[in-house]
């Protein structure tokens, strides 16, 4: 998420951290998402260093697996290179046809993930990428979906912002603006983007009938960065891999478990 132009408010009465920039509509991430030579971009993603990993964990060759808010496509096209049935939803149109066009071996389908267009109980596995905290009125939608589509033992992958033991101490100290989400709702066509309670959001997957194997937290950069203006302009250079780039592998450990931008937790479907 770029650093301009963002405001921040700690919504008391649902627990959330508002982030204020620019809409996350599918015109915004349309633009977002605009590259030059896109085909070569998505082509050469064959792995990462998380989601495949933990999808070859999990699910054997051939499982088919949906993305949900695939975006650019690279992780759908990493995953049909490592052997699995993908399939990659977004609801940026202009996105979506122009992968279609670059890469039309790739299965992207223009969709909504709170309404998707995929039979019930028939994936093995779901993956969602930085999404459910886009949504002004809650994630409740998207985690239905992921629950109707996924067969029963079938694997969710989910990762989004979080809130940090960072983020946390810097509620604590009110050096968040405090508000509640019907005053901050009067500008929610400026909102970007939630930080999460993992704890709450895995609670509620689990009262849907998932079982939680799995955390991970990262971005401790990122997180840092973000949260302690002081040290911005030296930890975006390392951030962005522009120098320093032996110090990111230690940056990244020494702040991840007190800064981490994001979590990651695998859930599976028992019923």
């Amino acid at each position: 998420m770029p650093n301009k132009d963002i405001s921040k408010v700690y919504l008391a009465d649902i627990r959330k951290l508002a982030f204020f920039q620019e809409q996350a509509t599918p015109s915004y991430w349309d633009e977002h998402w605009q590259i030059d030579d896109l085909g070569n971009y998505i082509r050469k993603v064959r792995s990462d260093g998380t989601f495949i990993p933990l999808v070859k964990k999990y699910l054997p060759l051939g499982s088919t697996i949906l993305e949900g808010g695939c975006g650019r496509g690279q992780l759908v096209h990493a995953l049909q290179y490592q052997g699995y049935k993908a399939i990659g939803i977004d609801s940026a149109l202009k996105t979506v046809n122009e992968v279609k066009r670059i890469a039309p071996n790739l299965d992207i389908r223009y969709g909504d993930v709170r309404s998707l267009d995929i039979e019930s109980n028939s994936l093995n596995g779901y993956i969602s990428v930085g999404v459910i905290e886009h949504f002004w009125e809650g994630y409740h939608g998207v985690l239905s979906e992921m629950y109707r589509t996924l067969k029963l033992g079938g694997f969710l992958f989910v990762s989004f912002p979080s809130l940090s033991p960072l983020r946390k101490l810097k509620i604590n100290l009110h050096l968040f603006p405090f508000s509640t989400s019907a005053l901050a709702g009067q500008k929610a066509d400026f909102f970007y983007q939630y930080a999460l309670d993992f704890k709450t959001v895995s609670k509620e997957i689990s009262n849907l009938g998932f079982k939680l194997l799995e955390i991970k937290h990262s971005n401790g950069i990122k997180g840092f960065k973000d949260e302690v203006i002081f040290f911005r302009h030296y930890l975006q250079r390392v951030y962005d891999g522009k120098e320093y780039k032996q110090l990111r592998p230690w940056l990244e450990r020494a702040l991840r478990s007190f800064a981490y931008h994001s979590t990651l937790l695998v859930m599976k479907k028992n019923g």
